[in-house]
C-alpha cells in the first residue's frame, strides 16, 4: 500500500493571499515530504520573479488539488508550507512543529531540516 501526504501550501504577497493543497502517494514521513515536494515548491516560491509565475505554473501543470478531496484524504502525513513572499519568510510544519528558514530557503538549509526531522 503507497503511503499517502497532504501538503497545503499558504502563499501571502501583495498580489495574492491564499492556499491551495497537494495529496499524493509514495512518501510517509514529514521528511520524506519535505526533501521530496516541498523542497521544490518552496524552491520555486523562492525563485520566481512574480508570485502568479509560481501560481500560473501549478495550475497548468495541475498539481493542486480541491479543498473538497484534500479534507477527504486519509494520509498518512500532514504537512503544510507558509510562505510571506513580501517578508520573505518561509516555514514547513508538520503537527505543532515548525521550521522556520532564514529568509530564502536554500538547498542546504533545507537538506539540514530534512536531516532534523529524521533524527
Amino acid at each position: 500500500m503507497a503511503e499517502t501526504y497532504a501538503l497545503r501550501v499558504q502563499v501571502e504577497s501583495h498580489e495574492y493571499d491564499g492556499e491551495f493543497y497537494l495529496v499524493g502517494d509514495g512518501y510517509g514521513t514529514p521528511a520524506d515530504v519535505l526533501d521530496n515536494v516541498a523542497a521544490d515548491h518552496l524552491l520555486r516560491i523562492a525563485n520566481a520573479r512574480h508570485i502568479e509565475e509560481y501560481l500560473l505554473n501549478v495550475l497548468k501543470h495541475g498539481e493542486n488539488t480541491g479543498e473538497a478531496e484534500y479534507e477527504a484524504t486519509d494520509s498518512d502525513v500532514e504537512c503544510w508550507i507558509h510562505v510571506d513572499v513580501s517578508y520573505q519568510r518561509y516555514a514547513f510544519g508538520v503537527g505543532d512543529s515548525v521550521f522556520e528558514f532564514s529568509g530564502v530557503p536554500t538547498k542546504s538549509e533545507i537538506a539540514s531540516t530534512v536531516t532534523q526531522l529524521q533524527s
